[in-house]
């Protein structure tokens, strides 16, 4: 795609989308604190600490609260501010009493607000009073903007495709890399350090990073540590005959992928394959479930039902997938107790794992796009275990 970013027009578009929403509840205008929500309705990026960003809007204006390092930033002629308050830092600058002169400006200090948050997030040691005990006005905190983010527009998808092209070429640099006795921890930082290399180089002035994470992620574990899914610990050894579990996920213009592969250091002995075909197996039936109209619990009952069949289920720790965009997990959930029904436009990874002790984890990772008749998969790195397996 041309521009690495969602366009202004598609911001004011969402601005316009929250404003009626509000006002549909009887609500009179709309403050936001959370980060990413301040970045989806305004295109306003920024690090979150204890220093309140407070972001106010109305029909007629928008308005920022930041603290003063935040405030050049804000005041670039991409964001939408028709005025921005700089306080000096947190506690000194008193934010939350900038915040309710910002309401009273627009309006809306006395009456209705609806805020995605009663106050700043207590992080990094921030423990500043609520909004509604600074207005004389009400707030009720709501949950729009969560509700429109689960359904992606076009220009989000493009982007999410985007970054899965480089998820493709960052595996690809992992699994060049892997060898017994090298450690995963640093094969990783290689693999985020030439892969965002690459990218860079090839997206130029285009790309603009919005956290402080790099541009390209790359994890995994190995061994048994493998049959831990969320284990952090990536300092063993390579050894031969292990489970290799990864996630890839470049991030562009804000959204992500995820593309994770379970790989074989050396020839799988028959039982990781029987392992293997059954999880890949699991990850097509997901997939082929996926289509507008279906109830997001059944795509995952497919998937219980078959690793009952295959006597695999007491291995399970989690749920086949979850949305993805401006965070690594959204809403929906491909879960058997989230009501619902599956949507155009709605992005999914689709991971059904298991994990067995003494063995190691199988899971595949693949981000798909819901469209009009099934799915569209974005990430594409090869599934199958004589390409994922890696001999020497």
């Amino acid at each position: 795609m041309a521009d690495l970013a969602i366009s202004s027009r598609e911001h004011e578009s969402r601005r316009t989308e929250l404003l009626d929403r509000a006002s549909a509840d009887g609500h009179d205008g709309v403050v936001l604190f959370g980060a990413l929500d301040i970045q989806y309705a305004t295109g306003m990026y920024h690090l979150p600490t204890e220093r309140p960003c407070i972001v106010g809007m109305t029909r007629e204006r928008v308005e920022a609260v930041v603290p003063r390092l935040e405030k050049e930033h804000a005041e670039r002629e991409e964001f939408p501010f028709d005025d921005v308050t700089a306080y000096f830092d947190y506690p000194q600058g008193d934010p939350m009493q900038r915040a309710a002169e910002m309401c009273e400006r627009l309006g809306i200090a006395d009456g209705s607000i609806a805020a995605d948050a009663d106050g700043s997030p207590a992080r990094n040691g921030y423990s500043g009073p609520a909004l509604s005990d600074v207005i004389p006005g009400s707030v009720d905190v709501t949950e729009y903007i969560t509700d429109m983010r689960e359904v992606k527009s076009a220009a989000e998808i493009d982007l999410i495709r985007e970054a899965s092209v480089w998820a493709n070429y960052a595996h690809r640099l992992l699994q060049e890399k892997i060898e017994p006795g090298r450690r995963p921890v640093t094969i990783s930082s290689e693999v985020e350090a030439e892969g965002t290399k690459v990218m860079l180089d090839t997206l130029g002035d285009r790309f603009e990073m919005t956290d402080w994470s790099a541009p390209v992620m790359c994890k995994f574990t190995t061994g048994d540590v493998t049959a831990e899914p969320h284990s952090v610990d990536q300092t063993n050894r390579i050894q031969q005959g292990d489970n290799i579990v990864s996630i890839v996920k470049p991030t562009v213009g804000g959204y992500t992928t995820e593309l994770e592969r379970t790989m074989f250091v050396g020839e799988p002995s028959a039982e990781q394959r029987g392992y293997f075909d059954i999880m890949s197996e699991a990850q097509d039936l997901a997939i082929e479930a996926i289509a507008p109209g279906v109830e997001y619990a059944a795509v995952e009952e497919t998937v219980v039902d078959y690793f009952e069949e295959q006597g695999v289920s007491e291995y399970t720790k989690h749920h086949v997938g979850h949305n993805i965009g401006l965070e690594g997990h959204e809403r929906p959930f491909l879960d058997v107790d989230y009501d619902g029904t599956v949507r155009e436009g709605e992005l999914y990874t689709v991971e059904p794992g298991f994990y067995v002790p003494g063995v190691g984890g199988f899971r595949h990772s693949d981000t798909v796009v819901v469209t009009e008749d099934g799915t569209e998969p974005l990430t594409y790195y090869e599934r199958d275990i004589d390409a994922l397996t890696v001999n020497f």
